[in-house]
């Protein structure tokens, strides 16, 4: 989700604009959290299919745990920290593709 400047705005333009949703409707909270999950779920399934790599397993399982804490409405800094979890998941360094120098 985060390998072009594009992909970053679209990516981070639709987590905003939920969040926008929920917030009117009055669950932010939730909506946030749904969000992140659900961009970490995409890119890592994404990772898993498409690039073959099974280290995004573990992006995957704590974005199912997130979804999961959402849903049942678990407490929210323990969502939050997971959250977080998904968030630094994605933008880890490793997960980049090496950037190559424009001739």
């Amino acid at each position: 989700m985060f390998g072009t400047p594009r992909r970053t705005a679209v990516t981070i333009t639709a987590v905003i604009e939920v969040t926008l949703a929920g917030w009117v409707l009055g669950h932010a909270w939730i909506a946030l959290l749904a969000m992140t999950a659900a961009v970490t779920a995409v890119d890592t399934l994404w990772g898993m299919l498409r690039r073959g790599v099974l280290a995004d397993l573990a992006g995957f399982e704590v974005s199912a745990a997130l979804a999961l804490l959402a849903a049942i409405g678990a407490d929210p800094i323990m969502a939050g920290l997971t959250a977080l979890a998904c968030a630094a998941w994605l933008i880890r360094p490793e997960r980049q593709p090496a950037a190559h120098p424009r001739v």
